[in-house]
């Protein structure tokens, strides 16, 4: 059954969510638990700081990775949210999409197998990871929106909670196997080859079961319909309007923040403070996501918390996390800095997609969760850059370059506060 209305068309034959909680949690959780176990090779984790470090690569080479992955996630999510805003459903979309970045690190982890770690490798890996950047941009906002839509409102959070368990267990599973092989051959960069093969291959796997999940048609909004310069036109207009928006994503600057630390945190343990490549691409990783899955239980199952105390909390660990970079240099202060990073993350993955959808008010917030990373993208994008050459020039300062740099990102934490007080959240999130 289909109703017209002056908002435009809606889709009435919606089923009963929560009749399908059970399925659809289990499914994407399935889902999520493997993208879990491949993504400490890829993302989230010191792995490839660690790999690139040893590959013998600088600061500021490093830093263009994370600048890659900032503006792919700025620039492409728009396109793909246009394409996908006239589909009722999301399902199929999401799937292909997440094709993209799975191919990507298959093809490079067959690269490095066949050709081993030769002078272009540097070359292939950004090439490649470029690839898996735009690829898995494109699926973002579209997958965002699709695993809020699958759920009712009222069990949004709970649903998404049950799936971060899942993927932060898997990705906890995944940096003790890493840790053992790390462990027992070191930092091998003959096994790399394997390593990224393996992840493209449960991306791939994963992103299949997204098919056994339920979901309800969108409503389409007809200015979704025009041109590509419209609908951004439009949907930009509507966040630029959006107050609470606005101070949300200045307040989002601390998980930039976060992201950056975590990129060179184990390169200043492995520089300047006598810990071995092996502990920081594979015990790193182990704290990291004990704090990603604690964040997952403590931040998704207390109903009487509210939800700007859950993300303060967030942001203090991110803030602590940092300040011990600047004064500690012990082995166990770097598995606490692991822990609330990861803590902190985490949390923030986990509460993004439906405290974005509340702040929007819109059923489809594809267009919010597309357009969004574009007004971060001056920060998102040159922060890592900047990071990374700062430490490259002030390197002659050794130890002391990395504390600058990591009390300079401490600072930019603290200015975050200034708007998260000021903002409001929905209560539907």
């Amino acid at each position: 059954m289909v109703i017209s209305t002056d908002k435009g068309i809606f889709m009435a034959d919606h089923i009963d969510l929560n009749r399908y909680f059970l399925r659809n949690t289990l499914s994407i959780s399935t889902g999520e638990f493997l993208w879990g176990l491949g993504l400490p090779v890829i993302l989230e984790s010191t792995f490839i700081p660690v790999f690139l470090t040893t590959m013998g690569v600088s600061n500021s080479r490093i830093g263009v990775t994370g600048m890659i992955f900032s503006i792919s996630i700025a620039v492409v999510p728009s396109f793909s949210a246009y394409m996908t805003a006239r589909m009722p459903y999301k399902k199929r979309s999401t799937v292909w999409l997440q094709v993209i970045p799975s191919a990507a690190v298959m093809f490079l982890g067959l690269y490095y197998m066949y050709f081993g770690i030769n002078e272009s490798a540097y070359a292939v890996f950004i090439f490649f990871y470029s690839l898996f950047a735009v690829g898995l941009s494109a699926t973002i906002p579209v997958w965002q929106n699709f695993i809020v839509k699958i759920f009712s409102p009222q069990n949004s959070l709970r649903g998404i909670s049950f799936m971060m368990i899942a993927n932060n267990s898997a990705k906890l599973m995944s940096g003790m196997i890493l840790a053992f092989i790390t462990g027992a051959v070191g930092m091998n960069l003959s096994y790399s080859g394997a390593f990224f093969f393996f992840t493209g291959a449960v991306f791939l796997t994963g992103s299949l079961v997204y098919f056994f999940t339920r979901e309800n048609k969108d409503e389409i909004d007809k200015k979704a319909l025009g041109n590509f310069i419209n609908y951004f036109i439009h949907n930009i207009i509507h966040i630029l309007k959006n107050r609470n928006m606005i101070l949300f994503l200045l307040q989002d600057i601390e998980f930039t923040a976060a992201a950056v630390s975590v990129t060179f945190y184990a390169r200043y343990a492995i520089d300047c403070c006598r810990v071995p490549a092996s502990k920081a691409s594979g015990a790193f990783i182990v704290s990291l996501f004990i704090g990603a899955v604690c964040a997952s239980f403590a931040l998704g199952f207390v109903r009487k918390i509210t939800v700007k105390a859950r993300y303060l909390f967030i942001k203090i660990c991110t803030l602590s996390g940092i300040m011990i970079l600047v004064l500690f240099q012990s082995l166990f202060a770097f598995y606490t800095v692991s822990f609330l990073l990861g803590f902190s993350r985490s949390g923030r993955l986990q509460m993004y997609g439906p405290a974005v959808k509340g702040i929007s008010g819109h059923e489809d917030a594809s267009a919010y969760y597309a357009i969004s990373p574009l007004l971060t993208m001056p920060c998102t994008a040159l922060l890592p850059v900047a990071m990374g050459l700062m430490l490259d020039r002030l390197s002659f300062l050794k130890a002391e370059s990395y504390r600058i740099g990591f009390l300079s990102v401490g600072v930019i934490v603290i200015i975050s506060f200034v708007p998260f007080f000021l903002l409001s959240f929905q209560k539907r999130t």
